[in-house]
């Protein structure tokens, strides 16, 4: 199934090429990388890709490196990234990584 780029823009977010408009002032940022695979986006929700043996895996723990938390489809205005979407890992209170999370065994994913 394609989507247009409205439609994958409300059910995902804007990706590579789509501008955004930063609040109310007046500013526009384009998104210059998408970390996302394209139709392996992570999803929350009843029956969605964030759940055991999709997007998560319970086997990793917390001692193997797992992360504490992850915040998905997110803008990321950095000085050195740039302007890119991508998911958010932090470990121990801290970002540890900008990229595509997920499950290591059914996705791919980058540190």
């Amino acid at each position: 199934m394609k989507l247009s780029r409205p439609e994958y823009a409300a059910q995902y977010g804007p990706t590579k090429g789509d501008k955004i408009h930063l609040a109310d002032t007046g500013l526009v940022a384009e998104i210059e990388h998408d970390f996302t695979t394209y139709g392996d986006e992570l999803v929350f929700g009843g029956g969605k890709t964030i759940r055991d043996g999709m997007g998560q895996a319970s086997k990793w723990k917390s001692r193997d490196g797992a992360l504490d938390l992850v915040v998905t489809n997110a803008v990321i205005i950095d000085p050195i990234l740039g302007v890119v979407k991508g998911d958010i890992g932090i470990k121990d209170g801290k970002i540890v990584g900008v990229g595509k999370a997920g499950n290591p065994d059914t996705m791919n994913i980058t540190p």
